[in-house]
């Protein structure tokens, strides 16, 4: 097994949660469509795209998307270059993290545009304790690039969690934002996360988390109320020869958790 080190690491802050006796809800919604005229912040009512939650039906158009998207450019896929090239190359592996719970949850979201283009999507999760021991998917992923960015993975949730700060609490995990890279810049991934926030009360969750190896996705989350309570420099996450295992190119410098309680 591969030994990781990680030094210098900022310490996970505590979050003070008022825990509430409030549960998990798992009734699935009423509404499967959302419509930006709904939304605030001078989103305008004719913006030519609508806000859907995936279910089962979309899988194959969805990873599609993320194929051509955030398989090729999520900074950690690019610098240990996981997907080869090929327009219709792909990593199996990824496609199954993506797919796991994603699609039948009623917790993702896809942005499409009135043609019925997908321009962005948002894979969400409920988000489970980590095991103390590397688990048992990991262990057994045959892709030898993919396995290492489960296990940075891992070794973030284990820490951001290794005070118990969420214990008791319902938590939704963000797990994967992507948008077409022609519509980067118009609002489409915050509009993503905020109707992500609107379902995740609904649904009783107490915190929404998510964990940014990108710096533009991070200061997304910053901008709309997320806080940071972990980060993690990729020069101090290496291998056992005290080699970074990760080495993205500028400005992705670190992974950080941000949560935002609901």
């Amino acid at each position: 097994m591969e030994e990781l080190h990680a030094s210098n690491l900022v310490d996970a802050m505590r979050i003070d949660s008022d825990k509430n006796t409030s549960s998990f809800v798992k009734e699935v919604p009423k509404i499967t469509r959302y419509s930006l005229a709904d939304s605030a912040d001078g989103l305008s009512s004719d913006m030519d795209y609508h806000i859907e939650i995936i279910n089962k039906d979309d899988r194959l158009r969805v990873l599609k998307f993320l194929r051509r998207f955030f398989f090729r450019d999520e900074p950690l896929n690019q610098c240990i270059q996981l997907i080869p090239e090929g327009e219709d190359s792909t990593c199996l592996e990824l496609e199954d993290f993506c797919s796991h719970s994603s699609f039948e949850n009623n917790l993702s979201l896809m942005a499409v545009t009135t043609s019925g283009a997908i321009v962005g999507v948002l894979l969400n999760g409920k988000a489970d304790p980590p095991p103390d021991e590397e688990p048992e998917y990991i262990k057994a992923c045959k892709n030898t690039k993919f396995k290492k960015i489960l296990r940075l993975l891992y070794h973030v949730d284990k820490t951001v969690n290794k005070d118990g700060q969420f214990r008791d609490l319902n938590v939704l995990e963000i797990k994967i934002l992507s948008v077409d890279t022609n519509w980067r810049g118009k609002g489409v991934g915050k509009t993503l996360i905020e109707k992500t926030i609107e379902i995740a009360k609904e649904q009783g969750f107490h915190y929404a988390r998510v964990d940014c190896s990108s710096a533009f996705s991070g200061k997304l989350c910053a901008r709309i109320g997320f806080d940071a309570i972990y980060k993690l420099n990729y020069n101090d996450y290496v291998d056992e020869e005290g080699k970074p295992i990760f080495s993205p190119a500028p400005p992705h410098t670190a992974v950080v958790s941000y949560a935002r309680k609901l």
